[in-house]
């Protein structure tokens, strides 16, 4: 329901947990490096996630 680069950016997201279990810096830099610009789609998520619904 989202779109696809809001779901990229959750994929992604959930992968770097499984070598990086936290949201340390260690984590986003990870996350940065494969979606340079997470921020806008975290944001993105933030303030529309709510309307994602089945």
């Amino acid at each position: 329901m989202a779109p696809v680069p809001i779901i990229d950016y959750v994929v992604v997201h959930e992968l770097v947990h499984m070598k990086i279990k936290n949201h340390t810096k260690e984590f986003w830099n990870a996350v940065k490096v494969i979606i340079p610009d997470y921020e806008t789609k975290s944001r993105w998520l933030k303030e529309n996630g709510y309307l994602l619904r089945l």
